[in-house]
């Protein structure tokens, strides 16, 4: 009788072996090693995916926020940068008003230039100014000054400022000129104060003498000239001041002294190379001289005028 594996079944020859439990143990752990293979790569896909989904929430929920914080951002910089432009457009600017009258009157810039100089950089202007005298120059500055200080003394007379009367009886002795005979007293007052004029600086190149110093009649004149501009600049202003119904506006002819004084010390120091004592004591020296020789001068014209 042939003889037959016990577990599969297969006829066996005398003294054969069957290899069936072999092959079945191997194919059972190639089975089970796919098996386990397979749930392997499954568990790290799935830890995998479970890993990067919250990741990338996370990632979604940051680059959200970030765009919204930019969009916030750049939205206040638009609206700082709106306010900005709107307080400049209604703030009013000097400099660009400056800027656009330049532009648009070029003459009258151009012409207004050398006054705008004496007020922006006065001392600058006064030093450094041309060491050649300008005599059309300076006989329209001083023209111009005679003309409307004249103006000025006819124009607030009528205003009965107290201070003014005051000043007209001590020089006049009545006051009756100006009101009666104007145009008279524009002539007469502009004639007096071209020799304030002229009697300043021989003053000034009298003076210089006595500090081992020359200084020409011309260049005595055209620093004259300089205090000249100021004082064209107050009778603006005693104007304004008068038309505005203040009747004290004479007044404000000490500011202009003030500040010729300042535009002679300037001048004078600088022309001369004096110290500031010498510089100091020559004005004094001329104003002093000024005032006996101006009161003499204007006596003698005022005697000549009523003479006529």
């Amino acid at each position: 009788m042939a003889k037959t594996c016990f577990y599969c079944g297969k006829e066996l020859e005398a003294g054969q072996r069957c290899s069936c439990r072999g092959s079945s143990k191997s194919g059972t752990t190639a089975g089970t090693s796919q098996a386990t293979a397979s749930a392997a790569t499954s568990s790290a896909s799935s830890s995998s995916s479970a890993t990067s989904g919250p990741s990338a929430n996370a990632a979604g929920t940051g680059s959200f926020a970030e765009g919204s914080k930019k969009k916030k951002a750049k939205k206040e910089k638009t609206k700082q940068v709106w306010n900005e432009e709107r307080k400049t457009s209604t703030r009013f600017s000097f400099s660009k008003f400056i800027d656009q009258v330049r532009s648009n009157f070029p003459s009258i810039s151009k012409l207004m230039r050398p006054v705008m100089a004496y007020i922006w950089h006065p001392v600058t202007t006064i030093q450094n100014r041309s060491r050649i005298v300008s005599i059309p120059k300076v006989l329209l500055i001083n023209s111009l000054f005679a003309a409307l200080t004249s103006l000025m003394v006819i124009f607030t007379s009528f205003t009965d400022s107290p201070f003014l009367g005051m000043l007209i009886s001590l020089i006049f002795g009545k006051t009756d000129l100006f009101s009666d005979h104007p145009v008279m007293a524009f002539f007469v007052m502009g004639a007096i104060f071209w020799v304030c004029v002229l009697i300043l600086a021989l003053c000034f190149t009298w003076t210089s003498r006595l500090v081992n110093r020359k200084l020409s009649f011309l260049r005595a004149l055209d620093t004259v000239s300089i205090s000249s501009i100021y004082i064209c600049f107050s009778d603006i202003l005693i104007f304004l001041s008068v038309l505005f119904g203040s009747r004290g506006a004479f007044t404000l002819i000490f500011v202009a002294m003030v500040i010729m004084g300042i535009c002679h010390f300037v001048s004078v120091k600088q022309d001369l190379a004096l110290s500031d004592n010498s510089a100091f004591n020559m004005l004094v020296i001329s104003y002093l001289l000024f005032y006996f020789l101006a009161q003499l001068g204007v006596n003698v014209l005022i005697r000549i005028f009523v003479l006529f």
